[in-house]
């Protein structure tokens, strides 16, 4: 069930945002993107789904891909690292797209998406782990993507991600 999210404002009190928060990941390997077939909506769409209390978006990402794939991942942040962590600030993951969506949801949804890549020692096994969401996971090269039922802005960010993902290689 989708949780809505509260701040807590400086007065104490607890007040909705409006929103649902949800945080995927976009992960690339030899050309291929990494989709799930999302039962709900009955298309494919990146694994992710909602920000539980104390996470942060990256981490929302990671855990999110963990349950639907079987694959352990880390954000990869957009920016680099401005100012090194200290007592005060830690430097979080940046998502390489952020947008607001309403179709199939109670209140619209901002949606985070980050670049994601295994993290060391992660095995390659996709494991369905989360049945009663999932129809299924697969890899698409960007030649599937054009008759893969999908929402077109998942078809554009699977795009972008073949062609921007940090794990490709560019020759310069």
């Amino acid at each position: 069930m989708a949780k809505r999210s509260y701040l807590v404002g400086d007065d104490g009190e607890t007040r909705d945002t409006g929103f649902f928060y949800i945080c995927s990941g976009y992960l690339v390997e030899d050309g291929k993107v990494l989709l799930v077939h999302h039962n709900r909506f009955d298309k494919w769409v990146p694994p992710g789904g909602y920000v539980e209390p104390g996470e942060t978006f990256a981490q929302t990402a990671e855990r999110e891909f963990l349950e639907e794939t079987g694959i352990a991942v880390e954000a990869i942040s957009i920016q680099p690292i401005i100012h090194p962590q200290d007592n005060n600030a830690t430097p979080l993951p940046v998502p390489f797209y952020t947008d607001m969506e309403r179709e199939g949801f109670r209140v619209p949804a901002i949606v985070q998406f980050f670049y994601v890549r295994r993290k060391p020692g992660a095995s390659g096994r996709i494991v369905k782990a989360q049945e009663e969401e999932l129809f299924g996971a697969d890899w698409f090269g960007k030649d599937q993507l054009k008759d893969l039922p999908t929402f077109d802005q998942v078809r554009s960010l699977a795009k972008f991600a073949l062609d921007n993902h940090p794990s490709v290689r560019r020759d310069s």
